[in-house]
C-alpha cells in the first residue's frame, strides 16, 4: 500500500531536508523497518550578492561610511562574504581607515551592513576613492563584487599673495615671497 506526504513549495535557497516517517502499531504483521527518510531536495536558484558605492563628506572629526551587501534574493541559509579595502587615489591611514571583515545575511534577511572609517583632514584636495572587494562567498554567488567609497573634499581652496618690497635703482635682484594661507 501506498500513502502521500504532502511537500510544500518555497522560493528559498536551502539545503536539501529531510523529515522522518515513521510506522508503528501494525496489526496482525510485525515492523521490520519501523523509519523511512523523505528528503526534500532544494531547486531554487543561489542567490548573488552585491556592494554599494558610497560617498562620504570629510567633516569634523572623521567619521564611518556605511556600505551595504544586498542578496538578490532571500535565502534559507545564513550568507557570508569576505571583505576588504584597497586605495585607489585614498590613501588608508591617511584618508580612511583599512578594513577587512566578514558580513554575515542571516537566512530569510537579503541585506547587511558594514562600516569604514574615514579620516579627516585639512588639505584642499581633489575627491579621492577607495575599492572594497567582495571575496569568499558561502551559500551565494558573487555578482558585483566591487563597490567605491568616494571620500569628498570639504575643505576651502587656500588663498595666495605675495609680499610687496622695493629696492633702490642700483640693486641687482629684488625677493617676493609668494604665499598660501
Amino acid at each position: 500500500q501506498t500513502f502521500t506526504v504532502p511537500v510544500l513549495v518555497d522560493t528559498l535557497d536551502e539545503a536539501s531536508e529531510t523529515a522522518t516517517l515513521t510506522l508503528s502499531s501494525a496489526t496482525n504483521a510485525t515492523i521490520s523497518d519501523a523509519t523511512g527518510t523523505l528528503t526534500i531536495v532544494d531547486d531554487d536558484a543561489t542567490p548573488s550578492l552585491s556592494i554599494n558605492d558610497v560617498s562620504y563628506t570629510e567633516s569634523g572629526t572623521g567619521g564611518n561610511a556605511t556600505f551595504t551587501v544586498t542578496l538578490s534574493a532571500a535565502s534559507g541559509q545564513d550568507v557570508e562574504v569576505d571583505y576588504t579595502t584597497s586605495n585607489g587615489t585614498a590613501t588608508a591611514g591617511a584618508d580612511y581607515t583599512a578594513s577587512t571583515g566578514t558580513v554575515t545575511i542571516l537566512a530569510g534577511n537579503t541585506t547587511q551592513t558594514f562600516t569604514v572609517p574615514v579620516l579627516v583632514d585639512t588639505l584642499d584636495e581633489v575627491n579621492e576613492t577607495a575599492t572594497l572587494t567582495l571575496s569568499n562567498a558561502s551559500n551565494a554567488t558573487i555578482s558585483d563584487a566591487t563597490g567605491t567609497l568616494m571620500v569628498v573634499d570639504d575643505d576651502s581652496a587656500p588663498s595666495i599673495s605675495i609680499n610687496n618690497n622695493a629696492m633702490t635703482e642700483n640693486a641687482a635682484n629684488l625677493s617676493f615671497t609668494v604665499s598660501l594661507s
